[in-house]
């Protein structure tokens, strides 16, 4: 038995439908998404977000096989602190070095997520992990609206990634190559390995995904995506590795466990949007959100390698 987590034909035909139907949508009710779109991102994040990163302490203490007790819960979380601690000094004394940092883990992060769905090892897996993440990543920052994503980065770093990037390419070039950097790779990979497969729902995600960034509003396609894309695809993930160790565990168990910690992560959103919405700036509002999401990113990823590494030493044995 594969211990790779793959999201089951079902989920994938989901995400493929929902992802077709937003986009069709769009050409109607694009105002609509734009007004909504701020209701979604909580949701996306409420719903999945913050409670899938709940469950760090469990993966970290299985994928390396220590016993969880006090000293060694101390232990963890001295350092889970501390590595958030070290970010957030970074993103206050260099934020332009932190978000590139950020840009950089989630694209990594993103791409090793959605990968795990494809049985993938070696250097292809490492190029469609590349490839994944940096097709989103981009057009997080150069899709539908850059004008809008490029004012939200300058208003945390004081850096405008329009008038970067306008030196070297347009904005239309760059979008294009974005959104077409993954459904090539993946179609370059389904000619090299036969894990690839091209008539597959998974083909149609590797073009539904870039055409929903390049075409709907940025933070609600950022928050549809990251709903029931990642946090979907990467919680299952981290459910089935531990089920692969010995715990029978699902979506229910899921959100009882990670209760506590999700109810206060909610507490400290809300305190920091009411002390946001009190400057009247919604640029710095969704800037602020993002810096608190990057910040808790890094440690997460840091946890979720160990994962991801069990992950591979089993593939391999098998």
């Amino acid at each position: 038995m594969a211990i790779h987590a793959k999201t089951n034909n079902e989920i994938i035909q989901l995400q493929v439908f929902v992802g077709l139907a937003i986009i069709g949508l769009n050409f109607f009710f694009n105002q609509w998404f734009e007004a909504i779109r701020y209701y979604a991102l909580a949701a996306s994040i409420l719903i999945i977000g913050m409670p899938h990163g709940a469950l760090d302490h469990k993966i970290y203490f299985k994928a390396l096989h220590k016993e969880e007790t006090v000293k060694t819960q101390i232990v963890f979380y001295a350092g889970y602190l501390l590595v958030v601690a070290v970010y957030a000094w970074l993103w206050y004394v260099q934020p332009f070095v932190g978000f590139l940092l950020f840009m950089l883990f989630t694209l990594y992060h993103f791409g090793q997520s959605d990968t795990e769905r494809l049985p993938l090892n070696g250097l292809i897996k490492q190029l469609f992990i590349l490839a994944r993440g940096l097709s989103i990543a981009g057009l997080i920052l150069f899709g539908s609206d850059p004008f809008y994503t490029s004012r939200i980065v300058e208003s945390v770093t004081g850096v405008s990634l329009i008038s970067i990037v306008y030196n070297f390419v347009t904005i239309e070039d760059l979008r294009l190559f974005f959104a077409l950097m993954y459904p090539c790779i993946y179609l370059l990979g389904s000619f090299i390995s036969k894990k690839v497969p091209l008539k597959s729902w998974l083909s149609l995600d590797a073009l539904v995904v870039p055409a929903l960034f390049s075409m709907v509003d940025p933070i609600f396609a950022f928050a549809l995506y990251f709903g029931l894309w990642h946090g979907y695809n990467h919680t299952k993930t981290m459910l089935d590795f531990l089920s692969s160790k010995n715990e029978q565990v699902g979506f229910g168990w899921f959100y009882k466990e990670t209760a506590i910690f999700s109810v206060i992560s909610y507490i400290g959103l809300i305190l920091i949007y009411f002390l946001v919405e009190a400057f009247g700036d919604e640029a710095l509002l969704v800037a602020v959100l993002f810096t608190l999401i990057s910040v808790i990113t890094l440690p997460h990823m840091l946890v979720v390698e160990q994962m991801y590494r069990a992950f591979d030493k089993t593939k391999i044995s098998e």
